[in-house]
């Protein structure tokens, strides 16, 4: 039996969905890793440990200030490399368009929040409330986000991933089509008709 027809290439299904479905997915998947994120810094971030002094009053221990530095910046270190892997990953698996990088950053906004409150949440999970403890302990405060500003680093990484891409990408116009003729080996060494190689017709006998 003879086949007729043309056969039709097979297509990857992600460059099959529409915007809306790959923006879902993006999201999806943007949220869980940012997720998982969260739950590693809240593991990972050093606590504060302060001397209680009563009535709701407790002094933070020399050198324990610089630990929530070291939270923040290990939050904002971790996101911003998630975001550089997520762009560069989700820029390659389809065809680059504004749209498509507005999504990506939106994305990496996305996972960048929810890492944030799922680490905030499970660090407060881990450590006790300072108030309920008796005057002249010390205990170790949960790790916490200094500002909002945090969540920032991982959609900044993305935007400065995507622009990397796309001017070091390669530009499908470029070719050779507009490199010079070589000279035709019928003309002379000047490209004319004049060449020796041209036949001047007979010599008249009186030359």
């Amino acid at each position: 039996m003879v086949e007729t027809g043309v056969r039709r290439a097979s297509v990857p299904g992600w460059t099959r969905l529409t915007p809306w479905t790959q923006w879902a997915r993006w999201t999806v998947v943007a949220a869980v890793v940012g997720a998982l994120l969260g739950v590693g810094w809240a593991l990972l971030a050093p606590p504060r440990h302060v001397g209680v002094l009563g009535d709701g009053r407790a002094a933070v221990l020399t050198g324990e200030s610089l630990h929530r530095f070291d939270a923040v910046a290990l939050f904002a270190l971790v996101t911003a490399a998630a975001g550089v892997v997520g762009a560069a990953a989700m820029w390659r698996a389809g065809q680059g368009t504004p749209r498509r990088a507005l999504g990506i950053v939106a994305s990496a906004a996305v996972g960048s929040v929810s890492a944030a409150g799922v680490g905030l949440g499970l660090a407060a999970r881990r450590y006790p409330d300072a108030a309920d403890a008796a005057a002249g302990t010390v205990v170790a405060l949960a790790p916490d986000l200094a500002t909002p500003m945090a969540v920032l680093p991982g959609p900044l990484a993305a935007a400065v991933t995507l622009v990397v891409l796309v001017a070091f990408a390669p530009d499908d116009t470029d070719d050779d089509t507009d490199a010079p003729d070589a000279p035709d080996a019928a003309d002379g060494p000047e490209g004319d008709d004049d060449g020796p190689g041209k036949d001047d017709g007979p010599v008249s006998p009186a030359a």
